[in-house]
């Protein structure tokens, strides 16, 4: 245990400096002034203290700089404004290209970090083979019903398959709010690539690690807790755009392909023929499956009563599990539409190539 006197213009007594590897954290973030402040507090409070913490200010419009600002004193933080918003894996290289630690950290402006987290992160590394790490994030237990009917969504067998219940070397990415790689080879992969500016970068990097002989572990105690969407719309487009970027990840990373993740859009498919079905037939026997659909969803949502001893949450369940099948699902087939129509992967915010010039000359 380091015990340190910290203060919001940087002072500390017995930092952790020396120990190795060397750790930057890197934030991107973009109109996060309500969080923000929160999620560098506990970066500073960390009971293995990063050498630096890197903030970039993705283009907000907001009051994020001004939270930023507060702490420009503090010597072991370093804010970069960017002028305008290029996306989380833009910021996130740049950010990268401002330090030379052994390892980088990434966690979300909209998270803040227990005291162990970096602690807990960084174990992993002391095998040479491990080339990342990450670990659980979860909804803050005081957040919104409805951020909290997401995060049971999220880990429950209805809402998301279990796809994202993780093990010690997890068969997939860890989350990109909780998430720490090895310099060397972030470097040597290109970094993110910035043409997956909506989502699921972190992803496909992974994958490229992988490739490369790379092992990625899961460290249950390395825990991130991230607010998740606060509303029904603001979920679905999340959960939507999730999807879509699913199959651009495919196109760059077929090995990337796994059956569960096609699931949504099949279930899409096969409930609309049905229902499509019924309309023109008439026939009861065609939503037998929907009913038995529509149970499974209700049987979440009591199974979340039943941890939670909330009815709001559980209220809110169908709805939550519901979106990620069905949102995700039509976004997963808008995706395949656009890749099968030669459509651009990404939205092209960020400059073309931009990120390996970044990467190859640190700043």
């Amino acid at each position: 245990m380091h015990n340190k006197t910290i203060n919001r213009a940087g002072t500390l007594t017995n930092k952790n400096i020396g120990s190795t590897p060397s750790v930057t954290v890197v934030v991107s973030a973009r109109n996060e002034a309500k969080t923000i402040e929160r999620c560098i507090e506990s970066l500073i409070a960390q009971r293995r203290s990063p050498e630096r913490i890197v903030m970039v200010n993705d283009g907000s419009t907001d009051e994020t700089a001004q939270v930023l600002e507060q702490f420009a004193d503090n010597p072991q933080i370093r804010v970069i404004n960017l002028e305008s918003n290029i996306g989380v894996p833009g910021a996130r290289n740049i950010g990268v290209t401002r330090s030379t630690s052994d390892i980088i950290a990434f966690t979300d402006a909209d998270a803040y970090a227990t005291p162990g987290w970096l602690e807990e992160l960084l174990v992993p590394f002391s095998d040479p083979a491990v080339v990342a790490s990450g670990g659980p994030d979860r909804a803050p237990r005081n957040d919104e019903p409805f951020a909290l009917a997401v995060d049971h969504s999220l880990r429950s067998l209805v809402g998301s398959v279990k796809l994202r219940v993780k093990n010690e070397f997890a068969p997939y990415s860890p989350a990109g709010c909780n998430l720490a790689i090895r310099r060397a080879q972030f470097k040597a992969a290109g970094g993110f690539d910035e043409r997956l500016d909506r989502r699921g970068e972190e992803k496909e990097l992974i994958q490229r690690l992988r490739r490369d002989g790379g092992k990625v572990a899961y460290r249950d105690k390395a825990l991130i807790w991230h607010h998740r969407r606060v509303s029904p719309r603001q979920f679905w487009r999340q959960t939507y755009l999730s999807g879509k970027a699913r199959v651009d990840i495919l196109r760059l990373a077929p090995d990337a392909f796994a059956w569960p993740f096609i699931g949504p859009a099949l279930m899409v498919v096969a409930m609309s023929l049905m229902i499509g079905g019924y309309i023109a037939s008439g026939h009861p026997l065609l939503l037998v499956p929907l009913a038995g659909y529509l149970a499974a969803l209700l049987a979440d949502g009591l199974a979340a009563w039943r941890n939670s001893g909330s009815f709001r949450v559980a209220m809110w369940v169908p709805v939550t599990s519901g979106t990620i099948h069905w949102a995700y699902g039509i976004g997963l087939l808008v995706g395949a539409y656009r890749w099968l129509t030669g459509s651009a992967i990404g939205s092209g915010k960020a400059t073309a190539n931009r990120q390996t010039d970044d990467l190859t000359n640190p700043r």
